[in-house]
């Protein structure tokens, strides 16, 4: 009998999302943007589900307009990436993986696809670390250099 790896068979797939950290200069230094989740309003960069046929940098930038308002210019080459667990339903969790792309922010509308569902806020990064609720996350936020 093959000698299997501890638990790896046991484990779900992982499930790929892109994400966009939108940044602004602000005097000496910079801000992060933050949007709010749907579901519990939790703090969180605008993000979202990669799409066949669209480069993962560009659907980025996508979810950062849908969901915060946002375009600016994208990085195409990633800055990091974080796990968390995505909620599905009542009681069902996925976990994620989320690719993140540099967005810098050029331009913010009032009116977009998702406003009045998510909060939009600027943050310095450490209080922007300090708000989301996934480790990975903040460390990246603090570590950031636009």
């Amino acid at each position: 009998m093959a000698a299997l790896v501890t638990g790896a068979w046991l484990r779900p797939p992982v499930a790929q999302q892109v994400a966009a950290l939108c940044w602004r200069r602000v005097g000496e230094g910079h801000e992060v943007l933050l949007v709010t989740t749907r579901g519990r309003g939790q703090w969180m960069l605008p993000k979202g589900w990669p799409k066949e046929g669209k480069p993962d940098d560009e659907m980025a930038g996508v979810e950062a307009y849908e969901e915060a308002g946002v375009r600016g210019a994208l990085d195409p080459s990633p800055v990091g990436s974080f796990h968390y667990e995505k909620r599905i339903g009542a009681g069902t969790v996925m976990e994620c993986e989320a690719t993140v792309y540099a967005l810098e922010v050029r331009e913010q509308v009032a009116r977009f696809p998702e406003a009045g569902q998510r909060e939009v806020g600027w943050f310095s990064p450490g209080e922007a670390a300090a708000k989301v609720d996934c480790p990975e996350l903040s460390t990246l936020l603090t570590r950031f250099a636009p």
